[in-house]
């Protein structure tokens, strides 16, 4: 599935985000490269756009899922995992929302070697009923664990899936109703992708590499997934709606989360992210927090975050505080992000933000790791972001001002608030009869 946010904890080589637009693509076969002389290491990717959880549905949850934990489990059972820990190879499978991706990392002297284990995991892989049976067990238990570590950023995930449609990262019932049918041809859709693409890093040359790579390019079969992007009903609003979880009756505090959906993931991203650290993203004490905790005294700590899911961009922002506090930081956050605009010291902060070169000049001209490079140049190569010459300098208020007017309103708001039950019921609808109210037990975020 899609991890933006790492609920599942496995080791990710490489990390390519945001949704692919309709016209995007590389060649088959196309291979990314950075040198790395410090260790004899290489570290592959192998990326099959078109696979991922995109494909699942509603229906479908943990379909792609479910194959690349079938991988990991055929590669274990056969010895294909034995075999190359035996080279100082370790290999991963993971899912993200536009694609899936096969990653290995070994020994530079045993490339070859290792690649053909991987390439026979690939195009000759077999598995029985009982095979995907085993590997839906295993999820369910990668289930319970992103649940009990990851619980506020499903019920997040949960909260836009009830209200905005998006897809959840996890539906147990779903997972489970899937057929080995439904496995199998998911699977030989994804082996034969129609583009597969690589990248690397190592200390061997780059046409030392792509000689590596030739078994694979030679006998890989086409035919299965091609990628298209998906549709967004992007002027959709959710309506004034709030979500509140019965497991958190006990507490004695109140949090919670005002998302704000503002977008499909791939398009330019400057102006949200202009908006997202004036609140708080960037300083760590940005607006919200010079004014509710430091002017105020009303919240513990608050502050924004941009985040993208299931291809669906949205501003998430945080703040939490003693139950007594609990009725004015709900209707002073209301009241932030729906007057924002006329707030003056919001463009001060912006004006800020525009001269802080820590800021403004973040991702173009600052040193990367070798990764970070790569993924860089994947990025803008595959996904053709919108790029501005001057960065976030080039952000003006006129733009701003229509991305507040368009997506910091109340029917555009959807609350997440943690604590007493009834209390947070009755401050709702004594404020906004009209509001819509969810009252959920925690368990729906994954069932």
């Amino acid at each position: 599935m899609m991890k933006p946010t790492n609920i599942i904890s496995r080791s990710v080589v490489f990390l390519v985000v945001s949704a692919l637009p309709a016209d995007a693509g590389v060649p088959n076969h196309h291979f990314f490269y950075r040198s790395d002389n410090r260790a004899p290491i290489t570290r592959l990717g192998i990326v099959f756009p078109g696979a991922g959880s995109n494909r699942d549905g509603h229906t479908r949850n943990g379909l792609a899922e479910t194959v690349a934990e079938l991988i990991v489990y055929l590669a274990k059972k056969h010895g294909h995992m034995a075999r190359l820990e035996g080279l100082g190879g370790v290999l991963d499978v993971d899912t993200y929302y536009e694609y899936q991706a096969i990653s290995m990392t070994t020994l530079s002297r045993n490339l070859d070697a290792s690649i053909e284990i991987v390439r026979g995991l690939i195009q000759h892989t077999e598995f029985s009923d009982y095979d995907v049976h085993e590997a839906k067990r295993r999820l369910g238990i990668v289930y319970d664990e992103a649940a009990r570590s990851g619980l506020h950023g499903l019920v997040k995930n949960y909260a836009l899936a009830l209200t905005i449609g998006m897809q959840k990262f996890y539906s147990r019932n779903a997972m489970e109703d899937l057929t080995p049918e439904e496995v199998r041809e998911y699977y030989a859709g994804f082996s034969r992708a129609n583009v597969v693409y690589f990248k690397a890093i190592s200390d061997l040359d780059s046409i030392t590499i792509r000689e590596s790579l030739a078994p694979i390019m030679a006998s890989r079969e086409t035919g299965g997934f091609v990628h298209s992007a998906a549709t967004r009903e992007s002027e959709r609003l959710p309506g004034h709606s709030a979500l509140v979880f019965e497991h958190y009756s006990h507490l004695k505090s109140l949090s919670g989360y005002w998302l704000i959906p503002c977008g499909t993931v791939g398009e330019d991203n400057y102006v949200p992210n202009m908006v997202c650290g004036a609140l708080g993203g960037f300083p760590a004490r940005g607006l919200l927090f010079r004014h509710l905790r430091e002017e105020l005294g009303l919240v513990y700590g608050t502050g924004c975050e941009s985040g993208g899911w299931d291809g669906i961009r949205s501003l998430e922002i945080y703040a939490n505080s003693r139950l007594e506090n609990s009725e004015e930081l709900i209707l002073k956050m209301h009241e932030i992000i729906t007057g924002l605009a006329d707030r003056p010291r919001f463009w001060e902060t912006v004006a800020e933000l525009r001269q802080n070169p820590d800021f403004a000049d973040a991702g173009f001209h600052e040193e990367f790791t070798l990764r970070r490079q790569l993924t860089r140049e994947v990025d803008q190569a595959i996904y053709n972001y919108p790029r501005r010459e001057d960065g976030y300098k080039a952000v003006t208020d006129d733009e701003i001002r229509s991305f507040l007017e368009k997506y910091f309103v109340t029917d555009n708001m959807v609350m997440v608030l943690f604590g007493p039950k009834d209390h947070i019921i009755e401050i709702l609808e004594k404020h906004w009869p009209e509001i819509t109210i969810h009252v959920q037990p925690v368990e729906k975020a994954i069932e």
